[in-house]
């Protein structure tokens, strides 16, 4: 199972894009999420590296780096979680017995048909979706008063 790097990155990324031509620090963006400025700057650092955000220290986030529209949720994926397989494979078996030692061989082959499928559904889904869906179920500037 892979971590909340990437929810909470769907969260900043959702909040640096509805702020639009503010900064928006860590602290700020650590108070919606409901956690550690820290682990914020830590995740926005990961996403500034991949070329999604904008950002500078003490100042926070300036904005998105390319138009939500065009940030998939693989890019932001892979950002934070890396390419890893979607599960890790035992790999000491026995190998005298004769699924033991041809086991690995055809998960491997299972794990990398479900990476590509995943990978294809979450290049299929952009922030621009996010952003609309949230849109759809609340009224946004309502939201941002609040953490103001």
């Amino acid at each position: 199972m892979y971590s909340t790097k990437f929810s909470v990155s769907l969260h900043i990324l959702s909040l640096i894009a509805l702020k639009e031509e503010k900064s928006i620090t860590s602290d700020y963006i650590a108070g919606s999420i409901n956690t550690n400025p820290v682990l914020v700057r830590r995740l926005m650092s990961l996403l500034k590296k991949s070329g999604l955000i904008v950002a500078q220290t003490k100042i926070g986030a300036t904005g998105l780096a390319k138009p939500a529209n065009e940030i998939s949720m693989k890019e932001i994926f892979i950002a934070v979680e890396g390419d890893a397989p979607i599960f890790k494979i035992h790999e000491d078996t026995n190998q005298n017995c004769p699924v033991g030692a041809r086991i690995g061989s055809v998960v491997t082959h299972v794990n990398h048909q479900m990476k590509e499928k995943f990978n294809e559904e979450l290049d299929s889904i952009y922030l621009i979706d996010i952003l609309m869906d949230l849109d759809e179920q609340t009224n946004i500037n309502d939201h941002t008063e609040v953490m103001k």
